[in-house]
């Protein structure tokens, strides 16, 4: 059975690679480089814009050893050792930008970049949680008690 257990140990080594891999890749991208724009001239104005950089990374494994039934059908059954396991890992990163930063001859401005789009999700998501909150509210009041 420790040879089984080995066995599993080396086989996870690739997949905590590539997870050290995709981790460094993350990174990468939340780079201080990743949130300010190298700056852009034209005349007296230079402009740098501000971006938001968000990186997730999950990842999981899971293995075991262990004796169980064992044989062919019809056959008496026989304990031999097995084992198993997996991994898996995941992440992504985002940047938008959030804000310019002009700089001129009346000094530095800083404009923000508002995203209507994610204020509009931001407040369908509020309405739809006041809305089951309030479901539920009128559950209890109904049952008395709840679900």
């Amino acid at each position: 059975m420790n040879d089984e257990l080995n066995k599993l140990i080396m086989e996870s080594t690739p997949t905590q690679k590539k997870a050290n891999e995709l981790l460094e890749k993350l990174f990468e991208a939340a780079k201080p480089t990743a949130v300010f724009s190298p700056p852009v001239t034209s005349g007296d104005y230079t402009l740098i814009t501000a971006s938001e950089v968000t990186a997730v990374f999950g990842a999981g494994y899971g293995g075991g050893v262990g004796i169980g039934p064992g044989g062919r059908e019809g056959e008496e059954p026989v304990s031999t050792p097995g084992g198993g396991g997996g991994g898996r890992g995941g992440g992504t990163a985002a940047a938008r930008p959030v804000a310019a930063i002009s700089i001129g001859p009346n000094g530095v401005h800083v404009e923000p970049i508002v995203d209507s789009t994610k204020i509009a999700m931001a407040f369908f998501t509020a309405l739809g949680a006041i809305f089951m909150a309030l479901g539920k509210m009128r559950h209890f009041r109904d049952t008395g008690q709840l679900s």
